[in-house]
């Protein structure tokens, strides 16, 4: 039997409504009492999805800002962190300076722009400079928006020959925005996995991963069984073991009674 279930969060777990469908989170509870662990892998800083967690606890350990984060919820413990360089940052800060770019910690979205940084948990303005100072050692992703999906391809295409990690996220439709995540160099969601597996000592075999977006990669070629939501690109498609149903009619509690 498998021992370690990951999906993806957006696009996968939650649906349009940016809920997760109770029904869902009692077969998730189910095959935790069968011994099962249960992981949220995304590129969503740790607070966000810990935030679901606090009236149905249903996570084990989450793998957030993309790889860049791991906890385990549990114990409450980080099992492995990788900051963005000084370097990184400050490049992408003057290539993109008239771009709006959020600067992610574990607890926060920090958006900049206009060289001005705004904490909405803290609700005050830093000039970015002391921004910087204060938390260059705490910035695990930057999301950077453009405004055409040329100026985002080419961006993307620089950021490449820079070598920068950076990857093109899905927006949810409707929405106008053309976004890049970038992570340290060698950060992705297998990542934290390997993480897990390592403090766990469950092979990697023994782990099933859902999700529908391309970042969902490395994990689909790590697990011993990947699952595609049907909302999913072409690509997982292409590679998965199985295909569940959408986001929107519970693909992830299907796929656990199929597996369980």
């Amino acid at each position: 039997m498998y021992k370690l279930f990951i999906s993806d969060f957006d696009g996968t777990l939650i649906d349009s409504e940016e809920a997760i469908p109770l029904s869902t989170i009692v077969e998730i509870d189910r095959i935790r009492k069968l011994g099962v662990k249960f992981c949220v892998a995304t590129g969503r800083i740790l607070k966000s999805v810990l935030d679901y967690n606090r009236d149905f606890p249903f996570l084990d350990y989450v793998i957030a800002c993309d790889g860049a984060y791991v906890y385990d919820v549990e114990h409450r413990k980080v099992l492995f962190k990788k900051a963005l360089g000084g370097s990184v940052i400050k490049k992408i800060k003057k290539l993109y300076c008239h771009n709006d770019i959020y600067f992610c910690t574990s607890q926060e979205w920090n958006l900049c722009s206009e060289n001005i940084v705004y904490s909405e948990m803290k609700k005050r303005n830093l000039p970015f400079d002391e921004f910087y100072q204060i938390n260059k050692n705490n910035i695990y992703k930057m999301e950077v928006y453009f405004k055409t999906k040329k100026e985002r391809d080419n961006a993307y295409d620089e950021l490449c020959e820079l070598k920068i990690n950076a990857s093109i996220v899905k927006m949810k439709d409707g929405k106008k925005d053309f976004l890049l995540e970038i992570v340290a160099s060698d950060v992705n969601k297998a990542t934290g996995l390997e993480k897990i597996c390592k403090a766990t000592h469950i092979p990697l075999e023994k782990v099933v991963c859902v999700g529908d977006s391309e970042n969902d990669l490395p994990i689909f070629l790590s697990a011993g069984c990947s699952v595609v939501v049907a909302n999913g690109s072409k690509k997982l498609k292409k590679i998965a073991s199985m295909q569940t149903s959408s986001n929107e009619t519970k693909g992830v509690e299907k796929a656990i009674k199929k597996l369980f």
